[in-house]
């Protein structure tokens, strides 16, 4: 699974129609579950126009009855995608629909050939996602003789990259489901847990904290620099991320490649096994030990998002299920790749405890504007309800350009097809050259582990 901006996805040419939900205003009802402190910042500091989603191919004439069915069914299955949050004297509120109260409206926007096809799409999904207006999710399809793709964009603030890959077999599912003839009332079966109701939990979990929690203390440290300002670690190659801030960021450079086919995943795996940690630890620990040979960086600092999809009621939900925590990472004296996978491990260890204590209320006590600068995350696919069939569909998931001059994001990936990395970084000719060669270097590195001369794969390079 590649993830991706749409301009990098084969959009085929053919008549483009807009699915955009809609409901009646009078069916809308007060809901008094409150809003996370994550969501309530995502509100503050988002920009319309930014959107994460899915892009898939489907064969066989496209059935708009039976699609139609499927699109409300999913949005009606997922409390997160039929709420929104409106202003009011008293404060933010949420309100709510009834799975039968959302109906879905189509628009068509012509007939394009391949690239214009795509540009269409880019420019519906920007021109129609606010993260303060809802639908917080909205599709299109792009259909021929063949067949047809069909892509949808979505708000972060209910959605995570869960949300993302889980929605392809759904999807597919509900639409086959409607083919064969069934109700909506049978297709919207609520069969999860609600990010709403995950959301109000998450709040109080944010107002039991206070600047004498052990969590903000661990962030206060960890932000802490030496002029004693707050502010988030930057990539550990200079010229990179700290850079003086730009009052029009350049566009983010983005780029997705395989590091490794699946015998290399499962070297590396054994290698993972023996050294007794974890793979997203093996995966962390070869970037780390790649930056080390390259520009000599023996200690980093970076943020790691992981899950808060603690209970089997939300494993399969449609919501922003994301903690954020502080990774410091030491690998001075560690020579293989083992051992420095064993110090990823043990850093990650003492930071998971933060994972439940929402970084926003983190930052809402410490008075942090600034946002991060280098984030690394893993996830692995493999086990994800419908994964095989993902290259039949040609299925990717996607985001939005980002404007940024001091980030860099790498996606780590175990996929069933091998080993991959997604990055966004700042698009200047010194990003360029560090991060293209950091990829390499892991790719070399996972190709070296795997060759039968490696001696029991130590994983020595």
């Amino acid at each position: 699974m590649e993830y991706t901006e749409l301009s990098a996805y084969d959009v085929p040419p053919g008549e483009v129609t807009a699915w955009i939900p809609t409901a009646e205003p009078s069916a809308w009802v007060d809901d008094d579950r409150r809003l996370s402190h994550n969501h309530e910042l995502h509100l503050d500091t988002a920009e319309a126009g930014s959107w994460i989603g899915s892009i898939m191919r489907l064969t066989g004439q496209l059935d708009v009855t039976a699609l139609d069915l499927a699109l409300r069914a999913w949005i009606g299955r997922h409390e997160a995608l039929r709420g929104t949050v409106e202003e009011t004297p008293a404060g933010r509120r949420r309100r709510a629909l009834a799975p039968e109260d959302v109906s879905v409206a189509t628009t068509a926007l012509g007939r394009f050939d391949g690239d214009d096809a795509r540009g269409c799409l880019s420019d519906f999904l920007a021109d129609h996602i606010d993260p303060t207006a809802w639908p917080y999710v909205v599709f299109a399809t792009v259909a021929d003789a063949d067949g047809f793709t069909l892509v949808f964009g979505a708000d972060h603030g209910v959605m995570d990259a869960y949300s993302q890959l889980l929605w392809f077999e759904e999807i597919a599912t509900l639409y086959e489901r409607a083919l064969a003839g069934e109700s909506f009332a049978d297709l919207a079966v609520v069969t999860t847990g609600s990010h709403i109701d995950h959301a109000a939990d998450e709040r109080v979990t944010g107002e039991a904290m206070s600047l004498e929690s052990e969590s903000v203390r661990v962030w206060r440290d960890w932000l802490t620099g030496p002029d004693g300002r707050l502010r988030f670690a930057d990539f550990p190659v200079p010229g990179i991320t700290d850079v003086p801030a730009s009052a029009s960021p350049l566009p983010q450079a983005s780029l997705s490649q395989w590091l490794g086919d699946p015998c290399q995943a499962r070297a590396l795996a054994e290698l993972c096994k023996s050294a007794g940690v974890s793979f997203q630890a093996g995966m962390m620990g070869a970037m780390a030990y790649v930056l080390r040979a390259q520009h000599g960086v023996e200690r980093m600092r970076f943020v790691a998002p992981m899950h808060t999809r603690y209970t089997a009621e939300h494993a399969t939900a449609v919501g922003w299920y994301v903690g954020l925590v502080p990774v410091t990472l030491d690998i001075t004296g560690a020579t293989t790749l083992a051992e420095v996978a064993a110090r990823v491990q043990t850093a990650l260890a003492e930071s998971k405890p933060l994972v439940p204590q929402p970084f926003a209320r983190v930052a809402d006590l410490l008075g942090v504007s600034d946002a991060p600068h280098f984030v690394v995350t893993f996830v692995d696919t493999r086990f994800i309800a419908g994964a095989e069939r993902w290259n039949g569909w040609d299925a990717r998931t996607l985001r939005a350009p980002v404007r940024a001059d001091d980030e860099v994001y790498l996606w780590l990936v175990r996929d069933r097809d091998g080993l991959n990395v997604s990055t966004r970084y700042p698009e200047t000719v010194a990003a360029e050259r560090v991060v293209r060669d950091l990829i390499g270097g892991m790719s070399d590195l996972f190709d070296e582990i795997a060759q039968p001369e490696a001696a029991a794969l130590e994983g020595t390079a």
